[in-house]
């Protein structure tokens, strides 16, 4: 009998980090054009908007290591059912009722005399998420649930694939790469998962081999943090270079950093949550809380973010209230989401200890 897994409580630490990232790219996202190229208030918006670019990529990586930490053990083809249909409960499920909330909701906001549902109209934008600008990471993560099934059982069924699994993803992300760039363009590259797939080989490969992982990231954690703060910094060095100098360097700078980034950032985050966790449990709480709660806030925070900029009144023309009115953006869309999942989850505890108290005696 296989052992239950420990609960990986310093990967909710990296879900907080990732989820703040998401939600400091989308509420910069407009100062970012709005601004004077050339000025300090845009360079420092570009800056923190790039240097975040780690979110999406991150969570994909934790998805990964996730995925295989929990099932390599233990896995078997008979699994692959109850898997999917979890899948569908957790993730299927969400991205459906809340594509059809944003479908609704932004005609609601932006053409409200025309506010209508058309089925087919609305299903013609499940493919590719186009119900909302962040729903494009739902796509990706049921890709990867699709291919999960077979990649861990290519892994239980032949060591020389596990042990592989990190090259092998970056073969296959190179040959996608090649292909698009050189042969054939291909359409939604974003919001394919081979455009990924390294970072959930790699989220893949840690997983299967988590205890030896932490015991190299506490030994190299002295290059590996100043790395992931020189990648960060010269991916925001190729936009500002772009943006101040008009010097584009070739496509393929932007990829490798893009990918390299995040991967040595997440394994930097895991570092940092282990030692949150263990030296500082106090410190480490609310965001353990926000990790947790993660799912909610991205799903719901750019409700908010759209309510606020088609609501909230920017005219003074005062760089201070220009910073003041971005920076509540990005408090309203934190904020707003929790406080919405803290009543929806003590309405359901509420729900659940009432249900066991009228059942029958024995029932239960």
């Amino acid at each position: 009998m296989v052992k239950k897994k420990t609960k990986l409580l310093e990967l909710e630490i990296v879900r907080a980090i990732a989820i703040l990232a998401v939600l400091i790219i989308h509420g910069t996202s407009e100062a970012t054009v709005e601004l004077p190229v050339g000025s300090g208030s845009q360079a420092l918006y570009l800056a923190v908007n790039k240097l975040s670019n780690f979110a999406v990529p991150v969570f994909i990586f934790i998805s990964g290591l996730v995925l295989f930490y929990r099932y390599h053990d233990d896995w078997s083809g008979k699994q692959a059912v109850t898997f999917y249909l979890k899948r569908v409960k957790q993730v299927l499920f969400p991205y459906l009722i809340w594509s059809l909330f944003y479908y609704l909701y932004n005609q609601w906001i932006f053409d409200r005399a025309n506010l209508h549902f058309n089925l087919t109209e609305f299903g013609e934008l499940l493919p590719w998420a186009d119900a909302s600008y962040h729903l494009y990471f739902m796509v990706i993560i049921v890709q990867f649930y699709l291919l999960f099934p077979l990649l861990v059982s290519l892994c239980r069924r032949w060591s020389w694939f596990a042990k592989s699994l990190f090259p092998i993803g970056i073969v296959i992300q190179a040959a996608f790469y090649s292909y698009n760039r050189w042969v054939e363009p291909l359409g939604h590259v974003p919001s394919l998962c081979v455009t990924y797939f390294s970072l959930f080989a790699l989220g893949g490969y840690l997983g299967m081999h988590y205890d030896a992982f932490v015991a190299w990231i506490n030994k190299h954690i002295r290059w590996v943090l100043p790395l992931s703060l020189l990648l960060g910094a010269s991916f925001i060095g190729l936009f500002l270079l772009e943006e101040w100098k008009h010097v584009v360097l070739d496509g393929l700078w932007y990829t490798l950093i893009f990918n390299l980034y995040p991967m040595f950032a997440g394994m930097s985050f895991i570092w940092l949550g282990r030692q949150l966790l263990q030296r500082s449990p106090a410190w480490g709480k609310p965001l353990l809380t926000l990790g947790t709660l993660s799912f909610g806030v991205y799903l719901m925070h750019p409700a908010v973010l759209t309510f606020w900029r088609t609501h909230a009144v920017n005219n003074s023309g005062r760089m201070l209230d220009y910073h003041s009115y971005n920076l509540t953006a990005f408090l309203l869309s934190l904020i707003v989401p929790l406080l919405l999942l803290s009543i929806y989850n003590g309405f359901r505890k509420k729900l659940r200890a009432s249900g066991k108290r009228t059942l029958p005696k024995g029932a239960a």
